[in-house]
């Protein structure tokens, strides 16, 4: 057998899923040449004449190559090549009466790819290809057909007389318009090096400024390429109009997403290895005026999650938190914006909890981290399984403690309040800009303030502050403005730490990030409170006067502390300090 790639005691043989994956396409090109001089099928001037072809402009296979060159007789080159990729053969009794999939796979694409469509079920599509090792092409036509492909061979003589007997003068009609020159750029320029190498060095980059999102912005003259650091947009790169379908296309493969369409907003998944590990990315793209804007986000699954105090959260905080998840049932929310830091301070809160003698479920979209000993579900809205129909099901399992990754209308939030009255501890989170306009919130949702009041333990509202970076950070004495900012009486002796930016910290003075947060739990008197009907404002009055810090509070104290500046908590509370 003929093989490409493995040692020689033990051949590997190149499957359809693995083509071009490992190394890029032109390597694995020469490593075939490589295989046919060792096998005799290339002399010493025809083997350095097919390495000279690889590196002639133009976009044409190895296949078609050796054989416009003459090097190797087409059927001991379709031959080799069966032997290193281990796909069968086109035979002449393969060849299908009239055209496959002609609505969707048009002549004219078929003779650009060198791909001929031989036979469909609703689940699968057979191909021929003449680039054994172009894996775009059937990812594309499976992505296309919302089939498994599988691939035979074909040589470029056998192709060229079998698609004119196919489809005669069909190729030269218009008949795949658009969906056509999507499919055609994608096998021309997707599964070029450069723009794998482009995909891969941008996901790299992110991983390497630990990034939360990538931005793929499409502009009137470029493509805009911006990183989520730290909770902050920053610009990395602008890349040339030229590359943006094709790097689109790439991302749009390898998330699974529908590459013809680009009206309409799609999602995905993808993965990406990082440091051993696959990460997962989740994928959203949206058409704009200039084209499609592509943002990925990095869910890594693997990372540790931290306790509380890692978080940011002090001593008196923590023991609040742990007040309220210590009760064996009853409501925890915790509050605040998209990007504030809630599902990983409700993960610090079931690492508290979780043990051998409690089962914990959790109900996410996506699920975020990975917890040994807790049993994770997937919400699946498309397919009915939201987080309503996820937490009753949920609740027939028989868990002790159940993790709502968010409550979002007021179905699932009168199960979550039914579901803590019967037993069950429930933690979850809710989009509010306060602890006490949690209570307005549910209300507003349905759930009756005598039922808020009798399963509520507490709730905890948060925002993530970035971090001074502790390699350049350096103190100076505060101004009379930002001593009446922080509350601190003019003339006081005050030092406040200031943001000045190294390498370390990529330039912008802050590494890493915490919360601030206000944490309201319920005593009696403010349960009363709620289930009379009592306002947000009155809701508010009685929690600071129990010892409630309030958000701007707990900045000050940060900035006091040297933990973070004044124009950070400012940033983050828009303008409240």
């Amino acid at each position: 057998m003929l093989s490409v790639w493995g040692s020689k005691s033990r051949p590997r043989r190149i499957r359809p899923d693995q083509r071009g994956r490992s190394r890029d396409r032109q390597d694995t090109a020469r490593a075939f040449v490589e295989a046919l001089a060792a096998a005799g099928l290339l002399d010493a001037a025809g083997h350095e004449r097919a390495l000279a072809a690889l590196d002639l402009p133009g976009k044409r296979p190895l296949p078609v190559l050796l054989a416009e060159l003459g090097l190797v007789h087409e059927t001991a080159l379709v031959t080799a090549l069966s032997e290193a990729t281990g796909l069968d053969v086109l035979q002449e009794a393969d060849l299908p009466p009239a055209p496959v999939l002609p609505e969707l796979i048009g002549a004219d694409y078929c003779a650009r790819a060198r791909v001929l469509p031989l036979a469909e079920t609703p689940g699968r599509l057979i191909v021929a290809l003449v680039d054994a090792f172009d894996p775009d092409i059937p990812a594309a036509l499976a992505h296309l057909t919302d089939r498994t492909v599988e691939c035979r061979l074909v040589g470029p003589g056998s192709f060229e007389r079998a698609h004119r007997a196919l489809y005669g003068d069909l190729a030269s009609e218009d008949d795949g318009g658009a969906l056509d020159d999507d499919l055609a750029r994608l096998a021309d320029v997707a599964s070029q090096a450069p723009i794998v190498r482009l995909s891969a060095r941008l996901v790299r980059k992110a991983f390497e400024l630990s990034a939360s999102d990538i931005h793929l912005e499409a502009e009137e003259a470029d493509m805009r390429v911006r990183y989520r650091v730290d909770g902050v947009l920053v610009e990395a790169e602008r890349l040339a109009k030229s590359v943006q379908l094709a790097l689109t296309t790439r991302i749009k493969i390898q998330a699974g997403l529908n590459i013809a369409e680009r009206r309409l907003p799609q999602d995905g998944r993808m993965k990406a290895p990082d440091r051993g590990q696959d990460v997962d990315i989740r994928v959203s793209t949206l058409p704009t005026a200039h084209g499609e804007s592509v943002v990925l986000r990095i869910l890594d699954g693997s990372r540790r999650v931290e306790d509380f105090a890692s978080l940011g959260f002090d001593a008196s905080a923590i023991a609040r938190i742990e007040a309220m998840t210590s009760r064996p049932n009853g409501l925890v929310l915790v509050t605040g914006p998209t990007g504030s830091g809630k599902t990983t301070t409700l993960y610090a809160a079931l690492r508290r909890i979780n043990g051998p003698h409690l089962k914990v479920v959790t109900v996410e979209d996506p699920v975020e981290y990975r917890m040994a000993g807790v049993n994770q579900v997937q919400a699946h809205p498309g397919i009915g399984l939201d987080f309503a129909a996820a937490l009753r099901s949920i609740l027939r399992q028989d868990p002790d403690v159940v993790m709502v990754g968010e409550i979002r209308d007021g179905e699932t939030a009168r199960i979550a309040v039914q579901a803590s009255l019967t037993g069950h501890l429930v933690v979850s989170t809710l989009h509010t800009n306060s602890a006490p306009a949690t209570i307005t919130r549910l209300m507003d949702m349905g759930v009756e303030p005598y039922l808020i009041a009798a399963t509520l333990n507490g709730v905890i509202a948060q925002r993530l502050v970035r971090r001074l970076c502790a390699a350049c950070a350096s103190p100076a004495p505060a101004t009379d403005q930002e001593r009446l900012r922080l509350g601190v009486a003019p003339g006081s002796p005050l030092s406040l730490k200031r943001a000045c930016g190294c390498a370390a910290c990529n330039g912008t003075g802050y590494r890493g990030r915490m919360v601030v947060s206000e944490i309201m739990p319920l005593d009696g008197e403010l349960r009363g409170l709620i289930a009379s009907g009592g306002g947000e404002g009155a809701i508010a009055a009685y929690a600071r006067a129990a010892g409630m810090a309030s958000l701007v509070e707990s900045g000050r104290a940060r900035v006091i502390a040297g933990d973070t500046t004044l124009d950070e908590i400012a940033r983050v509370l828009e303008g409240q300090i």
